[in-house]
């Protein structure tokens, strides 16, 4: 029996059985309605692999029908050679891949995503606000959300020349024995990640920095407190005994960064950079030594350049502003950050930080936040190699962004963060199938994204993306001990403050009611017209 059906399959055209194959596959999948959870779909996903495989090695193993020149061919039109099948299979795997654009939709398979089924609240979840068609978001992207790529392009390689020319000049007006070094700088956010949508354009720089000699860094975290505090810790200064300080050794005194005093005079009172019952690096001085050697380092190459440079906000001094004569405005962040244990993670300035850590002396300005950007920059990267051409992720992120931005414009900020949505984002691409991401599916995946988020406030949970993610992430180089630790919810905050949580749910409904109007108004006037007169 098995020989038999060997021979019957070595028989048939191998386009015939791509085909079959494909049908095989859809039509073994249950109807929208009934789809079992993300999980099981993978793994029945993975059965199908196995089986078409097998019956590859199989065919391979049977002897092949040779046709000879005296057969007789069938007619052009009843063709069932390669190329007459082909275009059938090519159909086939378009609506394969259309088939896939409804993956999710499912709040049993979301609830996956944030945490487990469990939460303060259960039950089905609202029905979402109806959203624009394929067309109607496609215009609009193109319209109002998307940047040329050549202008992002141009903006990114501006900066960072600017960028290492200034920080070379901070080297240059700073002691070498007795002040910070700089290290190159690092590129992340959304600019280096394709989806910026914001005017002007913005670079996010992570600048690393070190103590002198006989001084070192090491960069703690603070996952005793709860795993919601894995993303903040602090960074302890190791070196000679407190009080042992080199700066009433120099003339350059006020110019440098003293890890003991600070900068000013020993004998007088104020905020110590350290202090001898907690040596924490305090990220107030930090800054202000910062502002004040970007200052000096403009005054000295400020000839070299056609523009004003300017600083955005006193608090945040790396904040800068370049202004052309056109009047064209470019702004990039430089941000001081202490490296993780030697990987591609940072502490950040917290300006927003959580309660100190219990038996730990109250912040002072001692609690930095850990950035991951590095490795969310490079996951992105890997999966966007996977996916088809032109996919829709980027675009979908860009215009839950342009949504989310209008809302805040409309209504004020509600809680709800531009990176929740981007992690909302990452967790999608993680679990769906490369499939899932054709430009056709960028309907279903906003729906996708707004219906996580969604999800996620009811729940007040959203898990980290990158820490605590375990096997579900493919080898980024994340240190091992980030890797198995519990994910820390990023809504922690929130479902801690009633009232808060309150506010973002309403604003992401807000929002989502607003999509359709939105769309209408920023989308091409052909657009506008359609609507108006349906």
């Amino acid at each position: 029996m098995r020989g038999d059906l060997i021979e019957v399959w070595a028989a048939m055209p191998a386009p015939i059985i791509t085909v079959w194959l494909l049908v095989s596959a859809i039509l073994s999948e249950p109807p929208p309605a009934q789809r079992e959870a993300l999980g099981r779909m993978e793994e029945r996903e993975a059965e199908l692999q196995a089986q078409k495989l097998r019956l590859e090695r199989e065919l391979d193993e049977a002897a092949p029908v040779v046709v000879t020149a005296e057969e007789p061919q069938a007619e052009d039109g009843d063709s069932w050679g390669p190329w007459g099948a082909y275009p059938l299979a090519g159909v086939l795997l378009l609506l394969l891949a259309l088939w896939g654009c409804g993956l999710v939709g499912c709040p049993r398979a979301l609830r996956l995503l944030v945490g487990g089924e469990a939460g303060p609240e259960s039950g089905e979840l609202p029905p979402l606000a109806s959203l624009p068609d394929l067309q109607a978001l496609a215009c609009f992207y193109e319209q109002s959300v998307r940047l040329p790529a050549d202008e992002v392009s141009r903006t990114r390689e501006m900066v960072e020349g600017f960028a290492d020319d200034l920080l070379e000049a901070v080297r240059s007006v700073c002691d070498r024995e007795l002040d910070m070094e700089l290290q190159e700088c690092v590129g992340v956010g959304s600019l280096y990640e394709n989806w910026r949508l914001d005017r002007p354009l913005a670079c996010d720089l992570l600048v690393p920095f070190s103590p002198p000699e006989p001084y070192r860094f090491q960069a703690e975290l603070m996952p005793a407190a709860g795993p919601e505090f894995l993303t903040h810790g602090a960074v302890r200064v190791l070196g000679p005994e407190p009080g042992a300080c080199r700066c009433g050794d120099t003339q350059l005194a006020r110019d440098m960064l003293c890890l003991v005093h600070g900068e000013q005079d020993p004998a007088a009172s104020h905020e110590l950079l350290w202090a001898p019952t907690a040596p924490y690096l305090s990220r107030g001085p930090v800054m202000r030594w910062f502002q004040a050697a970007l200052t000096k380092a403009w005054a000295r190459i400020s000839h070299k350049y056609d523009f004003e440079l300017g600083f955005q906000d006193l608090e945040r001094p790396g904040s800068l502003r370049i202004r052309f004569r056109s009047g064209k405005v470019v702004l990039f962040h430089l941000c001081p950050v202490v490296q993780y244990e030697g990987s591609d993670m940072y502490l950040t300035p917290a300006w927003d930080s959580p309660e100190a850590q219990p038996g730990r002396r109250p912040d002072h300005g001692t609690v930095w936040e850990l950035s991951t950007a590095v490795y969310e920059k490079r996951f992105l990267n890997w999966v966007g190699k996977r996916l088809p051409l032109s996919p829709c992720h980027l675009a979908c992120l860009q215009i839950a962004a342009f949504l989310h931005q209008k809302q805040i414009r409309l209504s004020g900020p509600g809680g709800l963060r531009r990176y929740h949505l981007k992690t909302a984002l990452l967790h999608l691409l993680a679990r769906l199938p490369p499939a899932a991401w054709h430009r056709s599916c960028l309907p279903a995946r906003l729906r996708d994204l707004l219906e996580l988020l969604q999800l996620a406030l009811r729940h007040g949970r959203l898990q980290h993306f990158i820490l605590g993610s375990g096997s579900a992430l493919p080898q980024l180089n994340i240190p091992a001990g980030l890797r198995s630790a519990q994910q820390p919810n990023l809504l922690a905050g929130l479902a801690a403050r009633r009232q808060l949580l309150a506010r973002a749910r309403h604003m992401l409904a807000e929002m989502q009611r607003n999509a359709t109007v939105l769309v209408r108004e920023y989308g091409p006037p052909e657009t506008q017209t359609s609507h108006a007169s349906s």
